[in-house]
Parts: C-alpha cells; sequence; structure tokens
C-alpha cells in the first residue's frame, strides 16, 4: 500500500511538474473564440451648457450735448452775467428781437466801448446742433457803443434780432431752439447768454 501510495504521489508530482503557463487554456471549457466587447450604447443625457462667467454691467450713459459753437473768443473775461431778455414763442420766418443784458458782478463800474456788431448770437436745435451759425461775413456799421455798468446793475448792451430761419435762409421747422449770444468786442467777451424759444 505504501508502494501504491508512493506511486500516485509520485505520478501526480509529475504531473504538476509538466503543467506550465503555455498549456493553461485561456478559454473557459466549450468556449472556441474570445467575447466580442460591447460597445457601450449613446449617452442621452443632455449635455451641460457651458458655465458663463458674468460680464461686468457697463452703466448707460447718456450722450452729451454738442459742445461745437460759432461764436468768436476774446481773451479778458468780464466779471458780468449776461441774459437774453425777449419773446418766448416767436413763428418762423418772422424777425423778432432780443435784449442781450450784462450785469456788473465785480467791485469795480464798467466802462466799455465797442462796436455795434459785437454782441454775436447762433441759434440751435433740441438736438443741440447749431441750425444759424454766427455769421462770419456780415457788414457792420464803424458806429462806436459806449456801455457803462455801475457794479451789482444791469444794462442793455445791444439787440439781437432772429427771423426763424437757418443757414440757408429757410424758415425752420417749428419746435424749441436755443438761442446763444455772447459779447466779444476790444479783446474783452462775456459768458454766453441763452434762451429757449419756441418756434411755431
Amino acid at each position: 500500500m505504501k508502494k501504491l501510495l508512493a506511486a500516485v504521489c509520485l505520478a501526480g508530482g509529475l504531473a504538476a511538474a509538466q503543467t506550465s503557463v503555455i498549456n493553461i487554456p485561456a478559454l473557459p471549457p466549450g468556449v472556441t473564440s474570445p467575447p466580442r466587447p460591447s460597445t457601450p450604447a449613446p449617452s442621452t443625457s443632455t449635455p451641460s451648457a457651458p458655465a458663463v462667467s458674468p460680464t461686468p454691467s457697463t452703466p448707460v450713459t447718456t450722450p452729451a450735448a454738442p459742445t461745437v459753437t460759432t461764436l468768436p473768443t476774446g481773451t479778458t473775461a468780464l466779471a458780468v452775467t449776461a441774459a437774453l431778455q425777449g419773446p418766448d414763442s416767436v413763428r418762423a420766418g418772422e424777425a423778432n428781437t432780443w435784449d442781450f443784458v450784462i450785469t456788473n458782478t465785480g467791485t469795480a463800474p464798467l466802462h466799455l466801448e465797442h462796436g455795434a456788431c459785437d454782441v454775436r448770437f447762433e441759434v440751435l436745435n433740441a438736438a443741440g446742433e447749431v441750425v444759424r451759425p454766427d455769421p462770419k461775413n456780415t457788414l457792420c456799421t464803424m458806429q462806436l457803443v459806449i456801455t457803462d455798468v455801475q457794479n451789482s446793475e444791469e444794462a442793455t448792451m445791444q439787440k439781437i434780432r432772429w427771423e426763424g430761419k437757418d443757414s440757408q435762409g429757410n424758415p425752420v421747422p417749428a419746435g424749441t431752439y436755443t438761442l446763444r449770444a455772447k459779447f466779444v468786442g476790444g479783446g474783452n467777451f462775456t459768458p454766453p447768454a441763452t434762451k429757449q424759444v419756441t418756434v411755431q
């Protein structure tokens, strides 16, 4: 019996020694080819939108009114305020006049010797566009005008006249217009005076 047992052990050891990695079957018994890899089904989930970083908000600003002017400039500002006094409403094509009035805001009396055309004016529409520029080729008399204004007092320097027409001499459309006038003479100048006028 010992011999039989030794023979079985010896045969089992030889069989174990003869088995190697090469003769280990790669497939399970009864399978002749490896299974094909399965393709995963397409994803039905909706792709998420890419994250959008918030953009900084830009404040909305109203454009500034045009600062274009056709009025002349001077070198020395007078210590005065200026105003236009006259009608608030006019008809297009009809002549009207406005007084150019200055108030002396200085401490000394004001004495001006100037020409008859030294108060210049222009007309702007509601959009701030100059529709009647200050004319550059006008004829003016050689008359000398003297304006004396005591401190804290006012005086009319000159009158301006507008017929409700544009630079081509055509009546302007109905609407709101701004008369803008200033004195420039002998190197002196006043701040501009403005007045809104409704043209019918």
